[in-house]
């Protein structure tokens, strides 16, 4: 649920301090990351076969006009190589297109120029069976007020090498998403009112946040998986929320996990020894 005005060439973030999520660049998703709402098709190599190992787990760029970063780390390559190949092959592409674009600016305008920077991050967050869920963080900057940042999450079936989304894990998806309503409603304005140490009354949050969230906006959202306490298992599902999205700026990105108890009844039958315990959470 998360992602982020210079030109209109730029594609990658827009961070004037008014957007939801970190956006994709003005470059043609691929195979493998493009979100569309339907299942992608599987990553493809790169490069030759017996290349992939030759693939670097981080691209870095810098000079006067930008700086950028790309990152994955050694757990997605080791257990799911092509795509980790496909997402440093995306994440290149959008430090390029970047690139140009702070480049054009520079030369157009210096005087008011500031250099641009962005960086992205993918891990693997959890795998259970043939399943993973990946999360993705991008931050950039392009010269305004301040920065922006958004979070990703993807899950992946191995075995079929398609993306899969939490919905296709569920036989009844909205009812799923009703019973989990009111228990993410709730965690928001308990994290709210923690974040905001305790000056805050969590009625009001959790009012506020009936306003911002719905089955709809929940379903469609960043979600992802969590390990469990459980060996090769799944805790839960995590919704992530960008700044903004249901609260401030300054309140910055919330993180909400919910646990499989909460949805256990509503999986596929093929899903439901996938998901046991409880989820493992990371602040």
């Amino acid at each position: 649920m998360l992602k982020l005005a210079v030109s209109a060439a730029m594609g990658v973030l827009i961070l004037t301090g008014c957007g939801k999520k970190a956006e994709a660049p003005d470059v043609a998703p691929t195979p493998a990351t493009g979100i569309s709402g339907e299942a992608q098709p599987a990553s493809e190599p790169v490069a030759e076969p017996g290349s992939l190992a030759d693939v670097p787990h981080k691209a870095e760029v810098s000079n006067e006009a930008f700086v950028g970063s790309v990152t994955l780390d050694d757990d997605l390559f080791a257990v799911a190589p092509a795509l980790a190949a496909e997402l440093m092959k995306d994440g290149k592409g959008r430090m390029q297109a970047m690139q140009s674009d702070a480049e054009s600016y520079k030369e157009a305008d210096p005087e008011y120029f500031n250099a641009y920077s962005l960086s992205i991050e993918w891990t693997l967050a959890a795998k259970a069976g043939d399943l993973i869920s990946i999360e993705g963080f991008t931050s950039a900057y392009t010269g305004g007020a301040h920065g922006n940042y958004g979070t990703d999450a993807r899950i992946y079936d191995l075995a079929s090498g398609k993306e899969v989304f939490l919905r296709d894990l569920l036989a009844d998806p909205d009812a799923a998403m009703q019973d989990a309503l009111p228990f993410v409603l709730s965690e928001i304005a308990r994290l709210r009112s923690e974040k905001s140490g305790g000056s805050g009354s969590e009625a009001t949050f959790r009012g506020e946040a009936a306003d911002a969230v719905s089955v709809d906006s929940l379903m469609e959202g960043e979600i992802g998986l969590v390990a469990s306490t459980e060996a090769d298992a799944f805790g839960g599902f995590v919704v992530h929320f960008a700044p903004y999205e249901i609260a401030s700026y300054a309140e910055g990105a919330y993180k909400v996990v919910v646990p499989q108890t909460v949805f256990h009844q509503f999986l596929k039958p093929q899903y439901e020894d996938l998901f046991v315990g409880e989820p493992v959470t990371e602040e």
